[in-house]
């Protein structure tokens, strides 16, 4: 009943392949209860706060193991219990499960979420961040002992919850940073991600925006390029060659309303000056960066063509809201 979860089911039911068999929630009485969680289905959806969603994973996966359980929620991001304590501030609930679930940033973890059937559906911050940075740490272009990433939110971003600093009055005409420091969740799956890929160790400077609008996320990435901002830019459009939903635009940086309500990622990158290129990801908070990267992921687990049921300005064969 939150926005991601909303989001999810809305693309759901312009899915032509999928039918949802059940919906349970804590937000409104009408949806149904959770004793018939087990129900056969062939695929779930957790779109469940952090510290909650790992105990229904834990659940699905030993009544339902040949069903595919996708978490939204930040449980299964992380490679370890220790990091999960570290970011999330408690203890796992389902710990073994960790070890098991595959990361899935789509354009990146392709060939492993072939056949998944547990994924950890990446932050949309991660998202923003990653699939820009990740071909350029990969191919030595950029410096990765300095880079700095200043992401920009909206207000769906920190979810459907009462708080006085979301209120209209609040949020209107205001523009205000969050969590700075090493302190955001995101943060941690990054890294732990950019580890995994390219076998380095690294430690961003994140600091993460609060925007007077519902949806979409901007990013601009400070880096140290090591070649011309032209080869930054071939290297990315070369590691999402063939990937329908990921782009990288000529011209001016990106806008939130080229990626609104799609499941598009925009990538530009631009000369800065004083030795710095500037890299500028564009996606939607709760399609890319939420519900359409979950539903994209379904596809790839069960081999449905990728685009399906997703909406898109690139991809011939989505379906659009």
């Amino acid at each position: 009943t939150g926005y991601t979860g909303r989001e999810l089911v809305r693309l759901l039911r312009r899915h032509p392949r999928t039918e949802i068999a059940f919906t349970t929630g804590s937000g409104t009485g009408h949806l149904g209860h959770e004793a018939g969680l087990e129900r056969d289905c062939q695929a779930y959806f957790l779109a469940l706060p952090h510290g909650v969603a790992a105990a229904y994973a834990a659940r699905l996966r030993e009544a339902r193991p040949e069903a595919v359980v996708v978490d939204l929620s930040g449980d299964l991001r992380l490679p370890t219990a220790e990091a999960y304590r570290r970011w999330y501030g408690q203890e796992h609930q389902a710990p073994a499960l960790l070890g098991q679930a595959v990361f899935g940033l789509s354009e990146v973890y392709r060939e492993r979420l072939a056949g998944a059937r547990l994924i950890a559906n990446p932050g949309c911050y991660a998202t923003s961040v990653l699939l820009p940075l990740l071909p350029l740490l990969g191919g030595g272009l950029i410096d990765a002992d300095d880079i700095i990433a200043d992401a920009k939110s909206g207000a769906s971003g920190a979810g459907r919850t009462l708080r006085e600093d979301l209120l209209f009055c609040e949020l209107a005409e205001e523009f205000s940073a969050y969590s700075p420091g090493r302190v955001h969740r995101h943060i941690g799956e990054m890294e732990a991600t950019i580890e995994e890929r390219t076998g380095r160790r690294v430690e961003l400077v994140f600091c993460p925006h609060l925007l007077p609008v519902k949806r979409g996320i901007l990013t601009a990435l400070y880096v140290k390029p090591k070649a011309a901002t032209v080869e930054l830019a071939r290297a990315l459009r070369a590691a999402y060659e063939g990937s329908p939903f990921v782009h990288v635009v000529d011209g001016g940086p990106p806008r939130l309303s080229d990626v609104v309500e799609t499941n598009d990622c925009r990538l530009s990158v631009h000369e800065a000056g004083r030795g710095r290129a500037v890299v500028f990801s564009a996606l939607d908070n709760l399609v890319k960066g939420a519900a359409g990267q979950a539903l994209q992921n379904l596809n790839l687990a069960l081999g449905w063509p990728e685009t399906e049921g997703l909406p898109s300005a690139f991809a011939r064969t989505a379906v659009h809201a």
